[in-house]
């Protein structure tokens, strides 16, 4: 087994979020994730078959996450018990429940700013991660504050639609701002094209015209010189 068969990137001590999530993923099609989140223990395996097979998946678990690490994190996880101890060692040391990370995390939240002609589907997802980070270190941010923040953070041309959102009567559910903001940034990107289409349009005739004045300063020599510029 390699980090090739994995498909994913191995872990090198940054964005532990995603690559948690991915490893959750592999885990699971494995079949070794009850394992690794402790929702199978040791202690709950009554009979020798029972736990032999939990000590067979626990090392094939270990296996699985080692192998998706750099060489550079391996210390970190190297005297682990089992599968669960060094899972539980990572998520110590990469999501800290300390006062000064939850600060940290909230900071970085709260002053993340869209700025023109960014792509609003990333912007989008870089605050839905920062939010799912800081509920895994125990500071979770209620629907209401991850909407008003969105729409805070937006850049001045989505003034319009920020306006036309807070205006309504209902509730300003996470689904709703989002797909309003993605149609938003759809309907400009279809007018963009729109607008380079016509453009280049123009420029086609303009380059045309000039061809058929060239042609009949040619053909009729230099007296056609009035005739040119008219065609210019």
């Amino acid at each position: 087994m390699d980090a090739s068969s994995l498909r994913i990137s191995k872990f090198d001590g940054t964005n532990f979020h995603a690559w948690k999530f991915k490893m959750q993923m592999v885990l699971e099609e494995r079949d070794l994730w009850e394992v690794v989140s402790g929702e199978i223990k040791a202690e709950q395996c009554e009979t020798q078959l029972d736990q032999a097979t939990y000590k067979r998946k626990s090392r094939k678990a270990m296996a699985v996450i080692c192998l998706a690490m750099e060489d550079s994190q391996l210390p970190l996880v190297r005297s682990a018990s089992g599968a669960c101890d060094a899972w539980s060692r990572l998520e110590d040391h990469f999501e800290k429940k300390s006062l000064a990370n939850k600060l940290f995390l909230r900071r970085r939240f709260f002053t993340t700013m869209m700025e023109e002609g960014d792509d609003v589907l990333e912007h989008i997802n870089k605050l839905k991660t920062l939010a799912e980070q800081l509920e895994a270190v125990g500071a979770p941010v209620c629907e209401d504050d991850l909407v008003i923040t969105l729409l805070g953070s937006l850049s001045d041309s989505y003034q319009f639609l920020i306006t036309a959102l807070e205006s309504r009567s209902d509730t300003l559910s996470w689904e709703l701002v989002t797909s309003r903001l993605l149609h938003e940034e759809m309907k400009r990107k279809e007018q963009g094209s729109k607008g380079d289409e016509a453009s280049q349009g123009q420029a086609f005739i303009t380059r045309d015209n000039q061809r058929k004045g060239l042609m009949n300063f040619r053909l009729l020599g230099p007296s056609a010189k009035r005739k040119v510029n008219i065609y210019l």
